[in-house]
């Protein structure tokens, strides 16, 4: 394909694959909006189906690439988006530990409240993560559990088990 004096590939599995997603998106917030308009029904359909078909425009323009364009030379250096596994013995027990406080964050919900299970996993993680200075391990914990417990029961009538909220 030719456009403005430059010669452009297609990616067409690609531009495939991305539009298939996008026209799926599409047709289930259309079908979700048929269905009902009340806002507890769309609260996450609506707003998530919209930010996929943005960043479904923006990939869009990434699937033509400029064939006549001058190579770009490979450097010897690591990929900052490539994801690799860490390999220190350290890093791999706080993968382990907050994979593990995740795991009692969700089986203790119900039994303890989810202001105090999101307030301990939220201190916790903190903790693992490195972090030893006393007012933001004060704080922190604190705001994410009064944000999320009164964000939730402000955005959904949904009946949630608190011991102290």
């Amino acid at each position: 394909m030719h456009f403005r004096g430059h010669r452009y590939v297609v990616d067409w599995g690609h531009l495939a694959f991305v539009t298939l997603v996008g026209v799926g998106v599409f047709f289930y917030l259309l079908d979700t909006r048929a269905v009902s308009l009340k806002i507890n029904n769309i609260l996450l359909v609506q707003p998530l189906s919209l930010f996929a078909l943005v960043l479904y425009a923006l990939i869009i323009p990434q699937c033509f690439r400029r064939a006549d364009a001058e190579p770009v030379p490979e450097t010897l250096l690591d990929d900052p988006l490539a994801p690799t596994l860490p390999k220190e013995r350290i890093a791999l027990i706080k993968i382990g530990l907050l994979g593990l406080s995740l795991g009692v964050f969700v089986f203790v919900l119900n039994t303890i409240g989810f202001d105090i299970a999101i307030w301990a996993f939220a201190l916790a993680t903190m903790l693992i993560c490195g972090e030893r200075r006393p007012v933001p391990l004060l704080v922190y914990p604190l705001a994410v559990s009064l944000v999320a417990v009164y964000g939730f029961r402000a955005l959904m009538p949904y009946p949630m088990v608190t011991t102290i909220l």
